[in-house]
């Protein structure tokens, strides 16, 4: 069944019809993949960034059927048929939570908040949390929530609540994490701190508590799983949402067939077509100050442009263009903490403008053609600066740009090769990035294609795309 094309006409009209409980609900669920707060700039993003049918899955989710049928033509039978076989935007995580805020009273809210009272006036949230949904915010924001969503298992026991509490248990048991949820920040909170907190404060009062994880003889989740990357010298990658992509495609030939290789990933990802250096920097910079990245363990950035020596002209077509030290330092750990401690991927086709000479005080010119000699290219490798910042991975490829004339409207054959190899389950299991680049290596020179491949990276642990 094929999805209408919403038209912006069409986003300003549900806007405009969205109740305020409604527009709460929808920037919940898009927490993960937009900063936005204003509610038609939102659905704006969310709708160019991502697979068609989002802004479908978003009125199903605040069930509001009318604007369905009004905009998209479809029942509600079409529409849960069409979701079954789609790949959900939305994480399972957020939509259990926003199906529990669908069933918990405003008396029973007051519960919770007296549950957590002890960490919620610590963090000065005590009288902002007035929706259940605010309070899910605040919990994750500091980390009290993120590391074990068993707790809310174990508050919905303690407020009588056995359906929203088999709800949970369900939802652990779907996503085959014990006693754990599926996001967990870079530097978590202990995660046994605020659960014994609850039992303990509410045991005179209200009975005995449920045993929980606790009581089954295991380790929690966030522990087990600091172990095994510790014992593997492994990045932290779990299974749900792996991380967060975005690609930035100047050029044209490259970006579908990279979204569709992350989204299998599992990554959230957003894609921009024909930009200017200008709306580059400020997309990159606005990616980098979302609070989501806490809830994802890789980053992961292509940039797709022609360009010379250490700048890419995007659609500018001329200097100074964009840095390719802005394009790593935006996301530094001092820019990003959100990211500090995570894999940063950065992969860059760079089709070189020969014609184009650069003359800097203190650095070298730099022409990446074919025939150039040793000195030039080993003149041309150490102007590439190597990353200064931990966990950060940087492919650099290089092409003259007549290759686009060769080959006009072929994906480029580093990232096509790329593809090939992150396509393989196997090959992730199995192998870390590094030997996966190293492959790379071998696939580019053994086609003598002109393609030129640097690897810098300040990786700190081996990275598997594939979840412990």
């Amino acid at each position: 069944m094929s999805v209408p094309r919403i038209t912006s006409r069409a986003l300003i009209q549900i806007g405009e019809e969205l109740e305020s409980d409604e527009e709460e609900v929808i920037k919940y669920a898009c927490k993960d993949i937009s900063s936005k707060t204003n509610m038609l700039e939102l659905l704006t993003e969310v709708n160019e960034g991502n697979p068609q049918p989002v802004i479908l899955e978003l009125l199903y989710l605040v069930k509001r059927f009318d604007l369905i049928k009004k905009h998209y033509k479809m029942t509600k039978a079409e529409v849960e048929r069409l979701l079954t076989k789609q790949f959900r935007v939305i994480s399972d995580y957020r939509s259990l939570i926003i199906e529990l805020n669908e069933q918990v009273e405003e008396s029973e809210l007051e519960a919770l908040v007296f549950l957590l009272k002890y960490d919620l006036r610590n963090s000065g949230m005590l009288k902002k949390n007035k929706t259940f949904l605010s309070l899910m915010v605040d919990l994750e924001k500091h980390v009290l929530l993120a590391t074990r969503i068993d707790l809310l298992e174990n508050v919905f026991e303690t407020i009588h609540r056995v359906d929203l509490q088999k709800k949970v248990l369900k939802f652990q048991q779907k996503d085959n994490v014990n006693c754990g949820g599926p996001y967990v920040n870079a530097h978590p909170a202990a995660a046994t701190t605020l659960t014994y907190r609850i039992r303990s404060s509410t045991s005179s009062s209200m009975g005995p508590q449920i045993a929980g994880c606790s009581n089954k003889g295991t380790t929690p989740v966030q522990e087990t799983l600091q172990q095994i990357g510790d014992h593997d010298e492994r990045y932290l990658v779990r299974k749900g949402n792996m991380g967060f992509c975005v690609i930035i495609d100047c050029i044209g030939n490259d970006a579908e067939m990279l979204r569709a290789l992350f989204r299998s990933l599992h990554f959230v990802v957003h894609c921009h077509l024909y930009k200017r250096v200008e709306e580059v920097e400020d997309i990159l910079q606005g990616i980098a100050n979302m609070e989501q990245h806490k809830n994802h363990d890789i980053f992961a950035c292509f940039v797709v442009s022609r360009g010379n020596t250490d700048s890419l002209f995007c659609l500018d077509g001329n200097l100074p263009g964009l840095s390719l030290d802005r394009i790593k330092n935006i996301f530094t750990g001092q820019s990003c903490p959100n990211l500090r401690g995570k894999p940063k991927l950065f992969f860059i086709q760079n089709y070189f403008v020969c014609d184009i000479e650069e003359s800097h005080e203190g650095s070298f010119v730099e022409v990446d053609c074919p025939g150039e000699d040793a000195a030039s290219c080993q003149r041309s490798e150490n102007t590439l600066k190597i990353p200064n910042e931990a966990d950060i991975f940087w492919s650099h490829c290089r092409v003259d740009e007549m290759e686009l004339q060769r080959s006009s409207g072929s994906p480029s054959l580093y990232l096509r090769s790329l593809r090939d190899l992150l396509s393989e389950k196997e090959t992730r299991k199995h192998r870390d990035l590094l030997d996966i680049h190293t492959e790379l290596n071998r696939i580019i020179y053994t086609k003598q294609a002109g393609y030129s491949l640097q690897l810098r990276h300040t990786l700190t642990k081996k990275l598997f795309l594939y979840p412990v």
